[in-house]
């Protein structure tokens, strides 16, 4: 996006020349279609044999959701990085610009796609700014241990994870991080509860979405760095009041991309992905928690809308008073 138009599967007449000519693009290709041969110029920089057949392939997010087969409509790959990504399987496009509508990776797919900016990254920002004393690799599992001692609301802390903007659904670069409710009462422990649970309910906004959209969500799978503990899924769940899969063992992106080759090679067919996944665990939602989430949704949703005029005048101060860059 926006050079590709999944309605028509080609190239966007609209673009042309805008940002490059679409001469210059080559041919679109489902993922496990064969895109070519290895050529002898590359057989001699790579050691790969000339005539090697290459795949088209998918990008890295997409690759990671085929890993652990979310590959059927209404599957849905919640992707816990240093940004959280949301890929859903469709069989129909349903645009909305509040997220991102592209192919899917097979023939007659398309895939619903969101994404928040910050949030395994803001896990990070805190452990180095607020728990620098937290020894690695320790320091992150102390954290979570001590965020799952604290009660769902955090004490009444609440925080919008906008500390690099933010794009689905509210696509604003100019969003910030936002911390309300703190008093001398509060802990550490407490604030980064708040965090997780901030993540949690940018999450559940990125689902409401799809769901006003009507884009039908059959199954949620949990992956990435995020997902190798259980205290955040459970925050997540809790919020969002929907069960996630956790495979046994996610390698990522690259296991995706050996199955979509696999298929262009005729080696493996589509369906075989379900041999390749193999069953974890699953994370349920604590149906006790949900009247505290909601009423706790609810003023996060307008958290953002009353802060965002002060949000951007911030922004604006902060350009300002860095000056010109150097050169």
């Amino acid at each position: 996006m926006p050079l590709y138009n999944p309605g028509t599967g080609t190239w966007d007449e609209r673009f042309n020349r805008a940002f490059v000519p679409l001469d210059a693009l080559p041919r679109p290709g489902w993922s496990d279609e064969i895109a070519g041969e290895v050529s002898a110029e590359a057989a001699r920089a790579t050691g790969l044999a000339a005539g090697t057949p290459v795949a088209v392939g998918a990008v890295d997010a997409l690759s990671e959701a085929i890993s652990v087969g979310v590959v059927a409509p209404g599957d849905l790959m919640v992707m816990y990085g240093s940004t959280t990504f949301f890929v859903l399987v469709q069989d129909a496009p349903t645009p909305d610009p509040r997220v991102w509508t592209v192919a899917g990776a097979y023939e007659g797919q398309f895939n619903l796609a969101a994404g928040m900016s910050t949030t395994g990254s803001l896990t990070r920002w805190f452990k180095d700014e607020l728990a620098r004393e937290l020894d690695e690799p320790g320091g992150y599992a102390a954290l979570f241990e001590g965020a799952a001692k604290v009660s769902p609301g955090a004490g009444g802390l609440l925080v919008l994870p906008y500390f690099s903007g933010e794009r689905t659904p509210i696509n604003d670069t100019r969003a910030s991080g936002v911390i309300a409710g703190l008093s001398l009462s509060h802990s550490r422990e407490q604030l980064f509860r708040a965090v997780l649970e901030g993540v949690g309910f940018g999450v559940r906004h990125n689902l409401e979405a799809f769901a006003d959209i009507g884009a039908k969500v059959r199954r949620v799978v949990a992956v990435g760095g995020g997902a190798q503990g259980n205290t955040w899924l459970q925050i997540v769940s809790d919020i969002a009041q929907v069960e996630q899969e956790v495979p046994a063992v996610t390698v990522g992106a690259s296991f995706g991309n050996a199955f979509l080759a696999g298929c262009a090679a005729g080696l493996v067919q589509r369906g075989d992905i379900s041999s390749w996944v193999r069953p974890g665990r699953r994370i349920v939602p604590d149906p006790s928690r949900r009247a505290i989430y909601d009423s706790l949704y609810t003023q996060y949703r307008k958290l953002y809308d009353g802060t965002r005029d002060v949000m951007h005048a911030l922004k604006s101060i902060a350009s300002d008073s860095a000056g010109p860059r150097a050169r």
